[in-house]
């Protein structure tokens, strides 16, 4: 009896490590097949190959999903793709983070990599109204990916909280890694950027100083204090020019010439 009891545990054991290892592989597997294009074409776009990758797992579970099986769709970006399209359902939140389900069409690709191609243009040109739209994402914007990440939770996605799982989802899978070191143009322009920035910040109060500088230089000009010899006996004032006397009578202090 005992001995089937031992049996049966180490089956069951076998069975749940199987299944991790299974779970973990399909994981595994996903990331690797996608890396190459998702760094190459985040990279050539300047955006962060951490956070696509981490949308794609999100939005495909790890390439599980009907619409990436059906589609080759996995980022569930919505409309047609070269006239081809899928219906399915989808769920959605409205704006006070209510979960509702509806239908709606996606784009349907001939390939993996024209999925990742076709949503890093979405993220670099935006929409028709604003092509900067999802400029949060750009690495010469974002210092970091987790801040990239964050910036499509007001744009991407309905659900408040897409920012937070795509960082998970970097965490756990050490996404971060795909990143690499950000090229020195990038660097460039996240100074300029914070420059320009700190700048225009600092502008209204320049103006203040500035303003207020010249106000004390005016207050803090000394008063002329004329010496009683510059007046003759009759009040008057009395300049000397070489030889000559110049009088000037009852005239204002400020018309006083010196030469």
């Amino acid at each position: 009896m005992m001995k089937a009891l031992i049996a049966t545990v180490a089956v069951t054991g076998f069975c749940f490590v199987q299944a991790n290892h299974s779970h973990a592989s399909v994981e595994t597997d996903f990331i690797n097949q996608l890396k190459t294009p998702v760094v190459k074409i985040s990279k050539a776009n300047h955006l962060y190959p951490s956070v696509m990758m981490a949308q794609a797992i999100v939005e495909s579970d790890f390439g599980r999903s009907e619409l990436s099986l059906d589609a080759n769709n996995y980022f569930g970006v919505k409309g047609a793709y070269n006239g081809q399209s899928v219906t399915m359902s989808t769920g959605e939140y409205t704006s006070k983070g209510k979960h509702y389900m509806t239908a709606a069409a996606f784009k349907k690709y001939p390939s993996v990599e024209a999925s990742i191609k076709d949503n890093a243009y979405l993220l670099r040109h935006g929409t028709l109204s604003d092509p900067n739209y999802y400029e949060g994402t750009w690495t010469t914007n974002a210092i970091s990916s987790s801040d990239a990440a964050m910036a499509l939770s007001l744009t991407y996605a309905t659900d408040m909280n897409y920012g937070n799982k795509l960082n998970a989802i970097i965490t756990k899978y050490d996404l971060n890694k795909l990143d690499g070191s950000v090229s020195t143009g990038d660097i460039g322009s996240k100074i300029d950027a914070s420059f320009n920035k700190q700048l225009a910040g600092d502008s209204k109060k320049s103006a203040l100083i500035r303003a207020e500088n010249s106000r004390s230089k005016i207050n803090s000009i000394p008063k002329r204090i004329i010496p009683n010899f510059v007046f003759n006996d009759k009040g008057a004032v009395a300049i000397n020019q070489g030889d000559a006397v110049i009088q000037f009578n009852s005239l204002p202090l400020q018309h006083v010439v010196r030469r």
